[in-house]
């Protein structure tokens, strides 16, 4: 998916775009997510806030979820179910069911831009990750709070040589862009805008490991202090 509006599909064979999606009007795409049975494939906008879904097989736009009043960041389909959990700048994480026109999606309130989304491997539970570091976890059934992990402290560090402010002050890499779950579902994986990767066991809301992606000094972003004497 891409800001100039498509999704490709790709032949890894035979190295070739063999498909273009495109909307109805013009969009930029943020986020993209493909079925399990990969015959569906969606992709969230900027603007105009909405998901729109087409048919692997036949390039055509089935159909547009609309409802968001943010940017859609982060998309995800229920590992069993034909269900759709959207992440917003809104606030907010919607689960869509595809095969039902005319439910209503359920929606999951963070109180803060929501920029990663994520099922269970079961598909019973979800995690979205706001811009204050916080991952909750929600009950995809009854739509409840589980727990919540503060993840701010975790995931700070490293300056890059464009920063104005130090690792600690810089924000923009002191939230999650990006989780998963593992293959058992007791832990979750996720990374940012840092240079660690950080494990969490979920029912203790522990920090299990905490990753340093790369040590080499020469990479922008590694070191916590960058001199400016140059």
């Amino acid at each position: 998916a891409s800001l100039d509006g498509t999704v490709r599909a790709h032949d890894l064979h035979r190295y070739r775009n063999f498909k273009t999606y495109t909307s109805d009007i013009p969009c930029q795409f943020l986020s993209m997510a493909v079925d399990k049975s990969g015959e569906v494939v969606c992709a969230g906008s900027a603007e105009p806030f909405r998901v729109c879904v087409w048919s692997v097989q036949t390039g055509k736009l089935t159909d547009v979820l609309t409802g968001h009043l943010g940017p859609i960041a982060s998309l995800d389909f229920h590992p069993v179910r034909g269900t759709l959990a959207s992440a917003s700048w809104d606030g907010t994480v919607k689960v869509w069911d595809l095969y039902k026109s005319d439910s209503t999606p359920e929606t999951f309130e963070s109180g803060a831009d929501v920029v990663c989304v994520a099922f269970r491997p079961d598909g019973d539970q979800i995690c979205s990750g706001t811009i204050r570091g916080l991952l909750r976890f929600w009950n995809v059934e009854d739509g409840s709070l589980i727990c919540e992990i503060d993840g701010q402290k975790d995931i700070k560090g490293g300056r890059k040589m464009n920063d104005r402010m130090t690792a600690d002050n810089n924000a923009s890499s002191r939230y999650f862009t990006s989780i998963a779950y593992s293959a058992d579902g007791t832990c979750l994986l996720a990374g940012g805008n840092s240079k660690y990767v950080c494990i969490y066991e979920i029912s203790q809301q522990i920090l299990l490991k905490k990753f340093q992606i790369s040590f080499n000094r020469s990479l922008d972003g590694v070191l916590d202090e960058v001199s400016t004497m140059k």
